[in-house]
């Protein structure tokens, strides 16, 4: 049986995005295999290293697309929440802290590998993330973080903005 992932709408988007810029990748080193080819030893592909190399991309890329799209067969899309839960669910954002900081923070939950901890997004499936799913205003939880055991407090739970999920970020 296949594991559901859970993707907003914008998350769906940028593995789309994703998908589209690896076989742009993969097709471009198809289109300078005959160049690669030309450019080494003639005798044989077994002594020119840029055609081997173009092979070893190939065959990466076309592992990255394969994968990317299984990622995609097996997503589902969740709509952002409307109005304010009770507990961190995905496509919500919280409010923590470290008990051992003053320093709060905020995260607004996404899809699977969907995070861009740059833009204040973490996926439900990391660490962080794993964390805060399902916590209340008030809840403590255990987070292993480099290899240290931390306590984190969420302090409140809030309604993301639909278009911080589908900026354009990749």
């Amino acid at each position: 049986m296949t594991t559901r992932l859970y993707l907003t709408p914008g998350g769906v988007e940028r593995l789309r995005r994703r998908i589209a810029a690896t076989r742009a990748a993969y097709q471009a080193i198809c289109d300078d295999n005959p160049a690669a080819l030309e450019s080494g030893d003639t005798s044989g592909w077994h002594d020119n290293f840029a055609f081997e190399e173009n092979q070893r991309q190939m065959h990466q890329l076309s592992r990255q697309v394969r994968e990317l799209e299984t990622l995609l067969g097996r997503a589902a899309v969740v709509p952002l929440p409307g109005v304010v839960e009770e507990r961190v669910i995905l496509g919500s954002r919280a409010r923590w802290r470290f008990l051992d900081e003053a320093v709060a923070r905020a995260s607004w939950i996404s899809g699977w590998d969907d995070g861009d901890p740059d833009r204040g997004r973490v996926s439900y499936n990391s660490p962080i993330g794993a964390a805060l799913v399902g916590a209340e205003p008030g809840e403590e939880r255990e987070l292993r973080t480099a290899g240290t055991l931390r306590k984190i407090e969420v302090l409140d739970v809030e309604v993301v903005d639909p278009a911080e999920d589908v900026c354009a970020d990749a």
